[in-house]
């Protein structure tokens, strides 16, 4: 039976979606899915990368991508960050979470039920991103809190990029911000790496959130080539830079995901052990 419309406002939290004024297409295919859901949300007109004004660029710090990456970060991707650090700055003013959409994401059917679920359990967390493709299936994460339907509150072993969907408290948006002064590193990027923002790398799992094959990414593909194209002795440097970033990221996340280990088991107990047992039925 699909809930009432009321039901699902209910607790429900604020939505800000992140999209191009001109992008109609996609604005109407978001808007058909969370209107089926009964829900209301706003639109946030993105940055467009063809308008970045160099005041624009004092965000990044592009010294550093070029040393320790080998590239700079394309137009799209500073566009990206400066739309979300938009709506994180929105949130942090705040009094209650905000659920952040980019406007190209696919959302299963449960979302709504496990979004209300994470709202009964807001001490749980302060931030929460929805994936939902196979690559993050198949990720090393461990199980913290029980969210109803087999849905599961996780902690994620890796740090995974990907900005399209995300439940944020006032004060997790305020940690992301204090990392936006002047950075080197994408936003979806930097969502997944807790040893800069203080924020844990949780998820829900299965996955709930997906992007939406049908649109290309603004962006593009270009910025997963590994080959560096910076020269002189930025290009030497960059061969001895990036293993060691690589090697430091990886003690970092693992060291972030292990470290929690003890504290995550004992939770998962008292979680599951203050929940009564389900009737059987006969």
């Amino acid at each position: 039976m699909k809930p009432h419309p009321k039901y699902m406002k209910r607790n429900f939290p604020e939505i800000l979606v992140i999209s191009l004024s001109c992008a109609i297409e996609r604005r109407n295919t978001l808007t058909r899915q969370l209107t089926a859901f009964g829900l209301d949300f706003d639109f946030l007109d993105a940055v467009d990368a063809h308008d970045l004004t160099d005041h624009d660029y004092e965000i990044y710090n592009r010294r550093r991508r070029r040393i320790f990456m080998g590239k700079d970060l394309y137009p799209g991707e500073i566009a990206c960050m400066l739309s979300h650090r938009q709506a994180l700055q929105r949130i942090a003013t705040m009094d209650r979470p905000w659920i952040v959409l980019e406007d190209d994401v696919l959302l299963s059917p449960d979302w709504p039920y496990v979004v209300h679920a994470l709202m009964t359990r807001q001490d749980e967390w302060e931030f929460v991103r929805f994936f939902g493709d196979g690559k993050h299936a198949t990720r090393l994460q461990r199980k913290l809190v029980p969210l109803g339907r087999d849905y599961w509150l996780t902690r994620m072993s890796t740090s995974p990029g990907g900005a399209h969907a995300y439940l944020i408290t006032p004060s997790g948006a305020r940690r992301i911000l204090r990392c936006l002064h002047y950075t080197a590193t994408p936003i979806d990027t930097l969502m997944g790496q807790p040893w800069k923002t203080g924020l844990g790398a949780l998820s829900v799992w299965p996955g709930l959130a997906r992007e939406n094959g049908k649109f290309p990414s603004y962006i593009g593909n270009a910025r997963f080539a590994s080959a560096p194209t910076t020269t002189g002795l930025e290009r030497t440097l960059y061969f001895a830079a990036n293993p060691g970033l690589r090697l430091v990221e990886n003690i970092l996340k693992r060291g972030f995901y292990y470290s929690h280990a003890p504290s995550d088991h004992w939770h998962r107990y008292r979680v599951q052990a203050a929940c009564p047992p389900a009737p059987v039925r006969t």
